[in-house]
């Protein structure tokens, strides 16, 4: 063959391989899993419990996939696609409440829990039966006292016998303790005399039993000779799911004795617990038929059935119906000849009744009575024992009433609702005068039917909350209860009483009328003791003004360079800073009066008032940045130390002995006079910050050399000269300011902006070149 040949070959080979080894890594073990359990749901074909699936037939590649409470089966066709062939849910597809069942918890199988708790105990150390059997290992101990002193402690053989020096072999094997006590007697009665005896067992013997059959875990087992068939099927875990509780083979020398558990779990009859003997096989059959009982019986559960029992054998296995079952319909779910299942009816209520064979798969539900009482009435609301209670014949509503027995206290008395359910299932509300009820009104106590219902309302229930209101002078303005009786000198007394400030000669009382209109009342609260004391309204709103320019203290604050530095209460509403100097002991020898600060916290506050903030931050102009996002600029600082200081005129008012330049105090003024200053201070960019000396008659030209003069960075044409008492001049003619003491020079920063030439010469020609192409367009047209 051609060497294109063999290569094509071996291609093919290895792709055939690949596509193999895909098909195996496919195989994960959920899809294992999901293949197991579909082949358990194979050999399960016939469904025992309401409500399982059955499982369709399953073919050579056939993919099973397990996806929340549904099992897809998916098969291929001819065509090699994956078509879903077959869905179905699983148990809980076909629900209780489908098939109407009574909603109970999950249906366990009966004694499925006898086994859970595998501790057995120490079976050593029980008490031994009188009918034990005595075997090979057994360990028997014999003392003797009286006239012979002597203790043996002997071990069963194998071959049945115990050894005692002097006596001899005694045979113990197969013979109960007691057995074994006359046969000792009689042996050593021929060796001695006058002695007393006492025999017990000591360590107790092992056996092997098997147990096979539906159980947890089968096998064999080394026991205690003790142990009795309920033990060992302990040990072994019990019966599983599909094992039998009442087809249990004890198997002993080919002979078989059955043992139903039942008789243990239903009755505590303990007959079948045999005792063990080595060799014994437990076995545990499958189980046989089963049903299930639900609803209103005692036990719940799903049965094993021996084959002969009637629906009442199945009732009483599950304790028998409760105090609420309804034995008039019994629902027996039945599986029927043609693959499906069938409701049957069945009467239990009345002796002749239709008894019928349970079948294997039978599920039996047991409703409940009609829970609706309907000889009933209610009482809610205002009265001690609200509840319900029964309707007699001819009962009426003072008799529920006095059943539930009003309340003393804040009952509403004009209406009471009684709630009637007609026949048509709606209800209607009857309004009830209660006033009328418990005067004896004719009319008034209605004749009470089945379900109905009396509400008796609170009377904040039905009466809104009333309010007054209280503003102005007083310790605690706001809203009020408006209680009966309520006088205008109980709402001041309420809101803390006046304050010092109040006006008492006029308050106003404003009232709304049933119109909506307002009417103004004037009170006069110093006669309010003098038997004037109008009574309020709802809604009514009393103001207290204050005193017209009252003020109890107006403070202002002087500090520095003065005699009596501190805080001053002003006299008169026109003292002025002038008469404050003079009230402090006028200045100090080393006061600079021309320096004197003066702040004023009002100015803020009108400031802040008229919201000069906001405005002004609306006026900033706008910058875009490379992004284009705009953001403002700012160009005037509002912080609050730079909006409250007064520029004063000292020269003048001390020239003048305050008769110009002085201005009226407020309160909360703030003055300062500084010491008087070294030198005048250079800031900015000069070569060298700091305070010079002062020099009379210099100009800020002469200050600004003594610096060092002007860095590059200096903007000659913004030098600011700030005067000692806040002033400020700044353009390019300051140099030839004259300089006084305490005067400060600044000098800012030029702020230089750079230009992108790149960008502008991109700019220039991007211009020309759409002028020119413009110019072309329109020479052509």
């Amino acid at each position: 063959m051609k060497k294109s040949t063999w290569i094509v070959i071996l291609i093919i080979v290895l792709v055939y391989i690949n596509w193999l080894s895909d098909g195996f890594a496919q195989t994960n073990p959920d899809q294992l899993q999901a293949y197991q359990e579909l082949l358990r749901m194979k050999q399960q074909q016939t469904v025992t419990e309401p409500g399982q699936y059955r499982s369709p037939p399953i073919y050579d590649g056939d993919e099973l996939q397990v996806n929340d409470s549904l099992l897809n089966l998916h098969r291929l066709k001819a065509s090699d696609s994956a078509q879903a062939l077959a869905t179905f849910e699983n148990a809980e597809a076909i629900s209780d409440r489908q098939l109407a069942l009574p909603q109970t918890d999950r249906i366990l199988r009966f004694g499925h829990n006898l086994f859970s708790n595998a501790h057995v105990g120490e079976i050593n150390n029980l008490l031994i039966p009188d009918n034990y059997l005595l075997g090979p290992g057994d360990n028997i101990i014999i003392s003797l006292w009286g006239r012979v002193q002597q203790e043996w402690n002997l071990t069963v053989d194998r071959q049945g016998k115990v050894f005692i020096p002097k006596v001899g072999e005694i045979t113990a094997w197969g013979v109960t303790l007691g057995d074994f006590e006359v046969r000792l007697d009689a042996r050593l009665s021929k060796v001695y005399t006058g002695y007393e005896r006492r025999v017990t067992l000591g360590k107790i013997r092992t056996i092997k039993v098997f147990i096979y059959g539906e159980v947890k875990s089968p096998g064999g087992y080394a026991v205690s000779a003790l142990s009795t068939l309920f033990n060992a099927l302990y040990m072994a875990g019990g019966p599983t799911e599909n094992g039998s509780f009442r087809g249990i083979k004890l198997i002993r020398d080919q002979k078989t004795t059955p043992v139903d558990l039942y008789d243990f779990l239903i009755t505590g009859d303990k007959s079948g617990d045999l005792p063990l003997s080595s060799g014994d096989v437990i076995f545990v059959p499958l189980a046989g038929f089963q049903a299930t009982v639900r609803g209103e019986v005692r036990r719940p559960g799903i049965y094993e059935l021996l084959g002969q029992e009637k629906i009442s054998d199945l009732i009483d296995l599950a304790g028998g119906p409760t105090a609420e079952a309804y034995l008039g319909r019994l629902m027996l779910d039945r599986i029927g000849d043609d693959d499906s299942r069938k409701i049957i009816d069945l009467d239990f209520s009345n002796t002749d009744r239709k008894d019928i064979a349970v079948s294997d798969g039978d599920d039996l539900s047991i409703f409940s009575i009609y829970n609706m009482r309907e000889n009933i009435v209610w009482i809610n609301g205002m009265v001690k024992h609200p509840g319900t209670f029964e309707r007699a014949d001819g009962m009426h509503l003072s008799d529920l009433i006095g059943k539930g027995q009003l309340l003393p206290n804040n009952v509403y008395l004009d209406r009471a609702d009684l709630y009637r359910r007609n026949r048509d299932g709606r209800i209607e509300i009857v309004a009830v005068n209660l006033k009328g009820l418990l005067v004896g009104e004719t009319g008034s106590d209605l004749e009470l039917a089945d379900l109905d219902s009396l509400y008796i309302y609170n009377i904040d229930e039905v009466e809104p909350d009333r309010y007054v209101y209280i503003d102005g002078m007083v310790q605690r303005p706001g809203r009020y209860p408006l209680y009966k009786g309520l006088t205008v000198s109980d709402l001041i007394f309420l809101a803390g009483n006046l304050r010092s400030e109040a006006y008492v000669l006029q308050a106003e009382l404003a009232r709304v009328d049933s119109a909506g209109n307002t009417d103004l009342i004037g009170v006069g609260l110093d006669r309010l003791d003098k038997g004037y004391n109008p009574n309020l309204q709802e809604n009514d709103r009393l103001f207290i003004r204050r005193i017209p320019g009252y003020q109890l203290h107006r403070m202002v604050t002087i500090e520095g360079e003065v005699n009596f530095q501190g805080r001053y209460s002003l006299t008169n509403k026109d003292e002025s800073l002038w008469e404050l100097i003079v009230r402090a002991g006028g200045f100090s020898g080393k006061a600079f009066p021309a320096g004197t600060i003066f702040r004023r916290g009002a100015i803020v506050e009108d400031l802040q008032r008229i919201d000069i903030k906001h405005i002004l931050e609306g006026s900033q102009p706008l910058l875009a940045d490379s992004t284009g996002t705009l953001r403002p600029v700012p160009i005037l600082s509002l912080e609050k130390n730079n909006m409250d200081r007064i520029i004063i005129d000292m020269e003048k008012l001390i020239a003048t002995d305050g008769m110009e330049s002085d201005f009226k105090l407020q309160a909360g003024d703030y003055i300062y006079i500084p010491e008087i200053p070294t030198g005048i201070s250079v800031l900015g960019e000069v070569c060298a910050n700091g305070t010079i000396k002062y020099q009379s008659d210099k100009k800020v030209k002469y200050y600004l050399e003594q610096a060092g003069g002007l860095t590059k960075r200096a903007n000659k044409d913004e030098i600011r000269l700030v005067k000692a008492n806040g002033r400020v001049f700044a353009s390019g003619k300051v140099k030839g300011k004259k300089v006084d003491l305490g005067d400060v020079i600044v000098v800012p920063t030029e702020i230089k902006k750079e230009k992108d030439w790149l960008k502008l010469v991109s700019t220039s020609l991007s211009i020309l070149t759409g002028v020119a192409t413009s110019i072309l367009i329109i020479d052509r047209l």
